[in-house]
């Protein structure tokens, strides 16, 4: 196994706004340069380096080492990520439209890049990351960690809207939740809905809903990995098989059944498939 992602369940005050943390190795034997495919997954990672070992990210001149503490924001495609050695690392996972509640900053600004989240956030978050490096233990990092977000989510008074509560609702329907009806469970109009999605979202309520489904599948496959691609698609509500196919090729640049061949090149951490630990 090349890569080995633990969730950790986030408190109950934090829930809304954090999907899950997570401890992640990657290139665990370390031998030769791992080169991976994340699969979108319709949240914001935060991913932190414990020590000097980083992965490579893509830019326009290449490739550069990851930042100690990198945001990467909601991607639509699929994006390319090498481990050199072996790499840890601790993560965050964040609703996307939680950002916004926690810092007071759109996940728009992240849409389809990274950043030195560092840069970002300032003193306050790198005296939160140095007391994280400074641990080994991971009960102690999610206590820390739990700690700041909950100071942050405190100093914002930023409380849930209607579109934390449509967003919610799209994720916990694996994406079968029809865009037009939201409006009347959130009491707010279908242009006005768009409109923030977009904004604090970066991408339209359908695109999310469309990546929302996929998850779905690709937990599916986790799970039940004889399942047939046929049965999967009428499962997760496509109308036909050929709705399926472009829907994923469209999202995830290949086919589902090339995509299930060489699923060995992509990760995909969409959806736990055990519960997550306390």
């Amino acid at each position: 196994m090349s890569v080995q992602i633990t969730e950790f369940k986030p408190s109950n005050e934090l829930q809304p706004f954090v999907e899950f943390f997570w401890e992640g190795k990657f290139n665990i034997n370390g031998t030769n340069t791992l080169s991976q495919l994340v699969v979108p997954n319709g949240f914001v990672e935060l991913v932190i380096h414990p020590s000097n070992s980083h992965c490579y990210l893509p830019n326009k001149n290449g490739w550069s080492s990851s930042p100690d503490y990198t945001i990467i924001g909601l991607y639509t495609k699929p994006y390319e990520v090498q481990f050199p050695k072996h790499v840890n690392v601790f993560g965050i996972r964040f609703k996307p439209e939680g950002i916004y509640n926690l810092f007071g900053i759109p996940a728009s600004v992240f849409s389809e890049r990274y950043e030195d989240m560092e840069l970002v956030l300032g003193k306050e978050f790198q005296e939160y990351c140095s007391k994280l490096k400074e641990s080994s233990d991971i009960t102690e990092k999610l206590n820390i960690t739990t700690k700041y977000l909950s100071k942050k989510l405190e100093e914002n008074h930023r409380d849930l809207t209607y579109l934390n509560r449509a967003a919610e609702m799209i994720r916990k329907s694996g994406g079968f939740e029809k865009v037009e009806t939201l409006p009347d469970k959130v009491y707010i109009s279908l242009r006005q809905l768009e409109r923030e999605f977009k904004q604090k979202v970066g991408i339209t309520p359908k695109r999310y809903m469309r990546i929302s489904r996929l998850n779905e599948v690709h937990r599916r496959l986790e799970e039940e990995q004889e399942l047939e691609l046929t049965n999967i698609a009428f499962a997760c509500g496509y109308a036909d098989q050929a709705h399926f196919i472009r829907d994923f090729k469209n999202i995830m640049g290949v086919n589902p059944t090339l995509f299930v061949k060489n699923r060995h090149q992509f990760i995909v951490n969409n959806h736990p498939a055990n519960p997550l630990k306390e």
